[in-house]
């Protein structure tokens, strides 16, 4: 266990590595502390208990808000825990919290085994887990803490335990979505996997933005009758340099369909794709690219590219019910007058959800057929208070549809109930009262900024 105290002199070069995204929280713990071992974080905990410091987590960083990042306390930094072990015949995994989704799908595939791992590359999963995981193939496998068969942690009293159906059941339901305020540290997650597919399939097709009212009407009525092995998302962003140059190199936005299909033949996953080639607009595409294979790799390099480092990063996700095509058209308008023309909106539009009753209970509990992020990008810190404005008119223009917030991409320091909004009507009751029998003397910190 190595400490590095704010009096220290390499305190600062710490604490701004804690933060993926560079535009870095004026938040400061007393105290960072990096581990390497179940034995680290019992040391870690106890002395937090002994000082009188309360406790924050750090997996990978990737928080858009940095809310491993507090004012005072101890903050455990578990970005050397990031192993794995694969249970081959019984198809499950133990990982352990800093494992990034990109070294979770590589360390799968050589036994040619899936998880929903998280799109974006350089994620860890323990975050991504707490927050409920919106990752690949999410419509065949599910959302990835419904996969999360048990987890090893360490609770308030620095002792190592396990919650699984069995045991502390109240624990393991939290850590299934309920957010960055879990009242210990987890070490490891327990999942179930899947078989690997034997083909991914993408599409591309790049409109002008003056088709939306042409294209997404379209898009909703077929929606539902797409096999859950398809997932589509829609892009009003700058294309990926490749289509950039396709389209003649100027900057500037256009609107981006991005289908993917999973299965065990080319012959499946082209006709699970067939239906989005028959957009009405279709002859308008300025390209279109149909039925290529690509690997999990190639998909993160995608991802990369849409959400690259060295940047600076507002970010906020709703959910909602209404009619798509007005809000897209309205999005593309406010989207006109973004200071930074890296900004982009990102959209999925879902089947209604449903209940299944094979999931397992989870505090994860917010959906809606319409699902709406508002990212804004730029590089430089001079133009934060103008992005930061238009970041929060742009939410704001949505709160009159906004059902809800997904708990892993919203600003929970916008407002003392958006962790409550990001989970179903008294899940977040739930969730304190859970706080409060395994931490009741508040050593961990709870959900930032909220009530």
């Amino acid at each position: 266990m190595a400490a590095v105290w704010r009096t220290d002199p390499d305190y600062e070069a710490t604490r701004r590595r804690m933060v993926w995204n560079e535009r870095i929280p004026e938040r400061f713990p007393d105290v960072i502390v990096s581990v390497t071992s179940d034995a680290d974080v019992m040391e870690a905990v106890k002395l937090a208990r002994s000082r009188g410091l309360r406790i924050a987590v750090r997996a990978g960083g990737h928080s858009w808000i940095g809310t491993s990042l507090r004012d005072g306390g101890m903050l455990i930094d578990l970005s050397r825990l990031n192993g794995v072990t694969v249970d081959v015949a019984a198809r499950t995994a133990v990982a352990q919290p800093a494992i990034k989704n990109t070294e979770l799908v590589a360390a799968l595939a050589q036994h040619e085994l899936a998880f929903p791992a998280g799109h974006c590359p350089t994620v860890a999963i323990g975050g991504y887990l707490l927050a409920g995981g919106q990752g690949w193939n999410q419509g065949g496998w599910g959302i990835a803490c419904s996969n999360v068969l048990a987890i090893d942690l360490v609770n308030a009293d620095g002792e190592l335990i396990t919650a699984d159906a069995q045991h502390n059941s109240d624990l393991l339901w939290a850590a299934r979505g309920g957010g960055p305020g879990f009242p210990g540290v987890i070490l490891r997650y327990h999942l179930r996997l899947y078989p690997a597919p034997k083909v991914i399939m993408q599409c591309l097709y790049v409109y002008p933005l003056e088709l939306i009212e042409g294209i997404v009407p379209w898009l909703a009525e077929l929606v539902p009758s797409l096999p859950s092995s398809v997932e589509q998302l829609l892009l009003l962003a700058l294309p990926p340099p490749r289509v950039a140059r396709q389209l003649g190199g100027r900057p500037q936005r256009y609107l981006t369909l991005w289908p993917l299909a999973y299965g065990d033949s080319a012959a499946e996953t082209a006709a699970a794709l067939a239906a989005l080639d028959t957009c009405p607009v279709l002859d308008q595409a300025l390209v279109r690219r149909v039925n290529t294979p690509v690997s999990f790799d190639d998909l993160f390099a995608i991802e990369a590219a849409v959400f690259p480092e060295g940047h600076r990063y507002d970010v906020g996700i709703i959910w909602s019910d209404a009619d798509p095509t007005p809000v897209l058209s309205g999005l593309r308008d406010r989207l006109a007058q973004a200071p930074s023309l890296k900004s982009e909106i990102l959209v999925a539009v879902t089947p209604p959800p449903t209940i299944d009753p094979s999931a397992p209970e989870m505090a994860y509990s917010m959906a809606a057929p319409l699902y709406v992020g508002c990212y804004s990008v730029w590089d430089n810190a001079a133009e934060d208070e103008a992005n930061e404005r238009w970041h929060r008119e742009t939410l704001k223009s949505l709160e009159p549809i906004t059902r809800g917030h997904y708990m892993g991409e919203t600003d929970l320091l916008a407002s003392p109930t958006r962790a409550a909004e990001s989970l179903a009507p008294g899940v977040w009751e739930r969730l304190q009262t859970i706080r409060r029998r395994y931490d009741p003397q508040g050593l961990f910190y709870g959900h930032i900024g909220q009530a």
